[in-house]
């Protein structure tokens, strides 16, 4: 399932996209070769990303950025924006959380979307998806199995943000006071 057309991340030109892949590639190179924070070369890279990019970075982002993701993939989220909706839809936050639970997409969309999710309720989503354990704060929970409506029963109800179409969900397991 797809993300909901109005709330796909706004699309890049292939051109920019590779023009700032390209910057980061030459900022890491300098990194690499031992080029730190101070370097003032470094610093006008660093300077011309974050006027461009829609999320700026720090020198540790660029420092780290390659053991976890490619060149590319950094900078397409670099270009995702999350924002809060106010007028956020039940069916929404349905294909938002089965887009991420069924990792649909590449690595820059599950990250936007789940930054979509973080936006709009302020509840950690993403231990609640990944590591229910930590979110219910009980180590037996790791591999409990919530459905997408449970998930978002669980959103709303740490968030206090009750959407437009949400059914009644039953919520099997207690809300703990800290999450979030």
């Amino acid at each position: 399932m797809p993300l909901p057309k109005r709330l796909k991340p706004t699309k890049v030109s292939p051109q920019k996209i590779k023009e700032m892949t390209e910057l980061l590639k030459n900022m890491l190179s300098m990194i690499d070769q031992g080029a730190n924070e101070e370097d003032v070369t470094l610093k006008k890279m660093i300077d011309t990303w974050n006027q461009q990019a829609i999320k700026p970075g720090e020198f540790s982002d660029f420092r780290d950025f390659s053991s976890w993701t490619s060149a590319k993939e950094f900078t397409q989220m670099a270009f995702s924006q999350n924002k809060y909706c106010d007028d956020l839809t039940w069916r929404e936050l349905i294909e938002v959380i089965d887009f991420i639970c069924m990792a649909e997409g590449k690595e820059s969309e599950q990250s936007y979307a789940l930054a979509l999710l973080e936006a709009n309720f302020n509840a950690n989503p993403s231990d609640l998806i990944y590591w229910p354990n930590e979110w219910f704060e009980d180590e037996e929970m790791f591999h409990v199995d919530l459905t997408t409506e449970e998930i978002a029963g669980y959103l709303m109800a740490k968030s206090g943000r009750q959407l437009p179409g949400a059914p009644d969900i039953e919520l099997k397991y207690p809300i703990p006071k800290d999450v979030g």
